[in-house]
């Protein structure tokens, strides 16, 4: 017996790693499947966490609820069946497993009674868990009939988010955003969604389910938010280079502070609080021709009213920009003013404005003048 073989019996006796067979196929020991279980247990806990910021299984409004409960349900259920199953056919394998010796088993043609009884109770099984959940989806479809229902335009671009309010308050107020839905707590929401270019999807996992969002075809859908906070949605469809990074964010606020952000909504930059000096050359810059006045709109600004790129109204009370990938403060915002392109590839900015054609796609404003628009940018609120 050479010492490949000693080694290969050895490894076998100890159990602590697999023997390769004739033909090329693997024996692995019992240690090794355990292990591998256990990793893959953990992976599916970790997948599991219902407070992760995207995470399906917590939820924060009754449509989310009620998908969730209808997916728990489903799933459950799919793993008695899964877990009955294979418990049998490995209980059957083990337990009447051929011995060396043994004859040949009685020949049989089934069992009549049994095999209708596994077919009729899974039939049954099915139809209800389907009834249900056609019966939810239905139930889901329309929102709440109620006076109170908050109305939102939803338009998918590449790559961001825009939010029209056409009565944001009960009072006719008309109200244009990006990338970050305000919302009262407690109130439905019906999304009225459409696309300008290509087919995109609205989805907001700890309050409502993906729709898709398709060009020239308005779809709806609604949720309602019962917890104040901020909650994380992005594009789930692929819908081009800047895909990963269309992503938006929905404030629910409390109704005091839903209104508050509603009243102060469109105030000219400098109301509530003087430009700086810095920030007035940063308003200069900003209405220059060639910069960001044609294609941004500023409510309040005259002459501010580009409707290519997202609406800056209020920029400064925003928790992010760049359709939600960055944190806003002056650093990202140096970084994404700089190269655009740099920051999230493909965007419409450094395509468009001739601010950034340059021969490396930076912009051509000197350090001090961005300076300048960075300030009059964070003024926005």
């Amino acid at each position: 017996m050479g010492p490949f073989t000693l080694g290969r019996v050895e490894s076998a006796v100890r159990g602590t790693s697999s023997d390769q067979l004739p033909g090329g196929r693997w024996r692995f020991h019992p240690q090794q499947l355990i292990s591998l279980g256990v990793l893959v247990s953990l992976l599916l806990l970790v997948a599991c966490d219902a407070d992760a910021l995207q995470s399906t299984f917590g939820t924060a409004g009754p449509v989310a609820e009620k998908q969730l409960l209808l997916f728990n349900v489903l799933l459950w259920v799919m793993v008695v069946v899964f877990v009955l199953v294979e418990g049998a056919l490995l209980y059957s394998l083990i337990r009447f497993r051929r011995r060396p010796d043994d004859p040949l088993p009685a020949q049989v043609h089934g069992h009549t009674g049994l095999e209708i009884a596994w077919t009729i109770i899974p039939t049954i099984f099915i139809l209800v868990l389907g009834i249900w959940s056609v019966v939810t989806l239905f139930e889901l479809e329309p929102p709440p009939a109620s006076a109170n229902t908050l109305e939102v335009t939803v338009t998918g671009h590449q790559w961001w988010w825009e939010f029209e309010y056409q009565d944001a308050d009960g009072s006719g107020r008309f109200i244009n955003t990006a990338n970050e839905l305000v919302v009262p707590v407690g109130k439905p929401v019906n999304l009225l969604l459409n696309s300008d270019d290509v087919i995109h999807s609205f989805w907001v996992p700890k309050l409502a389910g993906k729709v898709d969002v398709v060009p020239t075809r308005n779809n709806r859908m609604w949720f309602q938010g019962d917890e104040i906070g901020t909650f994380y949605g992005q594009c789930a469809e692929f819908c081009g280079t800047a895909h990963a990074l269309m992503k938006f964010r929905v404030q629910v606020l409390s109704e005091a502070d839903y209104m508050a952000w509603v009243d102060s909504y469109g105030q000219a930059p400098g109301t509530s609080e003087p430009l700086s000096p810095q920030a007035q050359q940063g308003q200069q810059i900003f209405m220059s021709t060639g910069t960001c006045l044609a294609c941004h709109t500023i409510e309040g600004v005259p002459g501010a009213a580009g409707v290519i790129g997202p609406n800056l109204t209020g920029l400064g009370s925003k928790q992010t920009f760049g359709a939600g990938i960055l944190d806003l403060n002056r650093e990202n915002l140096r970084r994404w003013l700089n190269n655009p392109n740099d920051v999230k590839p493909g965007n419409r900015m450094s395509e468009r404005a001739p601010v950034y054609q340059t021969a490396d796609g930076s912009i051509s404003l000197s350090p001090q003048e961005v300076s300048a628009l960075i300030e009059y940018l964070l003024s926005l609120k």
